[in-house]
């Protein structure tokens, strides 16, 4: 429909934001491979970096003081806990790294545990973004009904099952106060370009983690976006913007 109307998607659907940052994945590495991947990402350019943490909290936590330390304070830390914690790790997490200003934490607990995420402390549970808790559009309900069980929703298209119900996704969280954060999987351009379009087109996104083509090695399509200094911008052509390859 964009492309009958010689429109960007984001256009159709109302543009609220013209780029935001996207942070950019270090995966669960030792603390030397952490410390080299972190400088790698900052001689690029990323400015938001996501620490996948979650096997052991000890480690996770000199992991945080390292990359803050080699960062500086100017760069913006994320935390993937892939679930790893229990709510007592996840309380003496939070209070080990609260002087390295986290931005956010990923998924700190199992999918299932809803009722325990709910229960956190305020503090704790703003920062929480559901991932794998949050799959569809009756897990937003769940999450968000009643009193929030976290303070993110961590969109995915893969996840979801496209835009449309990423879209419906986003309202429910508009309507409970909640901040978007969207995700990927390691996926083509053209799925990523989907998901900025419907970020850029949310009043409540705060977070991009849409890093997942940048380590392909061929794609099918070019275009959608290009990355400046971190920060993610449309091309602007009609529909996605997409060219075939």
């Amino acid at each position: 429909f964009g492309q009958y109307l010689g429109l960007p998607l984001v256009q159709v659907f109302g543009q609220h934001h013209d780029s935001l940052p996207t942070s950019i994945t270090i995966g669960i590495k030792s603390v030397t491979e952490s410390l080299a991947e972190t400088e790698e990402y900052l001689v690029r350019g990323f400015t938001h970096l996501k620490i996948k943490l979650g096997a052991s909290l000890d480690q996770d936590i000199e992991i945080v003081a390292r990359i803050r330390e080699k960062a500086g304070p100017g760069i913006t830390i994320r935390i993937d806990a892939n679930q790893g914690y229990t709510v007592s790790q996840l309380q003496q997490f939070c209070s080990a790294v609260a002087t390295y200003d986290i931005e956010l934490i990923e998924q700190p607990m199992p999918a299932a545990a809803v009722a325990e995420m709910r229960a956190l402390p305020d503090a704790i549970k703003a920062l929480v973004a559901a991932d794998e808790s949050l799959v569809s559009v009756a897990d937003a309900l769940r999450l968000a009904g009643g009193v929030p069980a976290c303070g993110i929703f961590n969109i995915k298209l893969m996840k979801c099952g496209g835009i449309y119900q990423a879209r419906r996704i986003a309202s429910i969280a508009q309507a409970a106060g909640i901040e978007l954060m969207w995700g990927c999987n390691d996926e083509s351009i053209i799925s990523i370009t989907g998901a900025l379009h419907a970020a850029l087109a949310a009043p409540n996104t705060r977070y991009l983690d849409l890093d997942g083509s940048l380590d392909l090695a061929r794609d099918v399509v070019r275009g959608g976006f290009e990355i400046k200094n971190g920060r993610m911008y449309l091309t602007g052509g009609p529909g996605l913007g997409l060219e075939r390859c």
